[in-house]
């Protein structure tokens, strides 16, 4: 009892200073989901309000719940009406191609302007983490904090690249990750000079070409991992929240931790394959569960180091996910290879000796 009390007091402390509620989580996200305005969606967004009574007497388990927009963008009811749009735009073939198009030249108007800023980010980093130092009393404190949250960081790259993945690619094809893995050497170069999961795809289509798997699917499937599959960025997107929370001091429900467990996964689909593109979905994640956004700097500090380590993570991932499909189309890539329907200009095979593995190699 004695015990719980410190952790009462603190929660107590924290719903009156922070107007989110924990019990209609689902409601909310769920109204957030198609937004009444696609416009006010980009500045505001829906959010259950514990409402102080003027009686200070009254237990906080009794104040009402209402609800109001508050400033921060919609990103759940965006990303929602964005992939209704993407579905609608397919289904009406050529007609929907001049949108198509705008769509995509405004992305690389997009990316290009990333770019740039990305060039004067050590500048703006600087200042950011010098005014957040100057309001640290205990730096000791801060600087431990971040080597376990770097240590976790790690830990949990180090799990899913080399343990979960490769197990699941042995139980689902029978055979031997780790030949693949060690055959992405240059792409792991890739990685570690450019931190970009874009700018490691040609590397990593030749490296599984070398090994034998079919060019079909590697020209296929990479390009689109290095899209949405972002295995270290969804890792690292769910420590640094709750990394931040803890540095807040704020308490939050399992059940919170686990939606923004799955908010970090699904919104790092949306990830851009940039250096450090993972935390400006952090920041966008942190802006819809309502928690301040002013620690990532110092996440931001370390984030030029872990991406470069995260970005191989994400090149397993598409790599053995690419060995996954070519096991089960092998039959049909087999008939297609006897037909000769692959284009010849794009078929790395006519140059690089095909000697894939046998069925029966663990």
């Amino acid at each position: 009892m004695c015990m719980c009390m410190p952790v009462c007091d603190a929660y107590t402390e924290y719903r009156k200073h922070c107007p989110v509620s924990e019990s209609p989580i689902l409601g909310k996200k769920l109204r957030n989901l198609i937004p009444e305005n696609l416009v006010r969606a980009c500045m505001y967004q829906y959010q259950t309000v514990l409402e102080q009574p003027v009686n200070a007497s009254v237990p906080i388990e009794e104040w009402p719940i209402t609800s109001e927009y508050v400033a921060g963008t919609n990103v759940l009811g965006l990303v929602f009406y964005s992939l209704l749009i993407g579905l609608a735009i397919g289904k009406i073939g050529e007609k929907g191609k001049p949108l198509s198009d705008f769509f995509t030249s405004l992305a690389d108007v997009t990316m290009k302007i990333m770019r740039w800023v990305t060039l004067l980010a050590p500048v703006g980093v600087t200042f950011l983490i010098a005014g957040r130092m100057l309001e640290i009393d205990d730096f000791s404190d801060i600087i431990s904090h971040l080597g376990f949250y770097i240590l976790t960081v790690f830990i949990g790259l180090i799990l899913q690249g080399f343990v979960i993945l490769p197990f699941l690619h042995w139980i689902i094809t029978r055979r031997s990750p780790y030949k693949i893995i060690s055959k992405l050497g240059p792409s792991f170069a890739a990685a570690i000079g450019t931190s970009s999961s874009t700018a490691t795809v040609p590397y990593t289509i030749k490296c599984l070409a070398d090994f034998g798997i079919n060019p079909k699917v590697t020209n296929f499937i990479i390009p689109i991992g290095a899209a949405i599959n972002m295995d270290g960025i969804a890792l690292y997107e769910t420590i640094g929240a709750i990394f931040i929370i803890q540095l807040r001091g704020l308490q939050f429900s399992l059940l919170k931790i686990i939606i923004i467990s799955v908010t970090c996964t699904v919104s790092c689909v949306g990830a851009a394959g940039i250096p450090s593109g993972g935390y400006m979905m952090l920041i966008m994640v942190l802006n819809s569960i309502g928690v301040p956004i002013e620690d990532v700097s110092l996440i931001i500090a370390v984030d030029w180091f872990i991406d470069r380590f995260r970005t191989t993570i994400n090149i397993i991932g598409d790599a053995l996910g690419a060995s996954i499909i070519s096991r089960f189309c092998k039959k049909y890539l087999e008939e297609d290879l006897e037909n000769d329907t692959y284009p010849l200009e794009t078929n790395v095979c006519n140059k690089i000796p095909h000697h894939e593995y046998s069925d029966t190699e663990n």
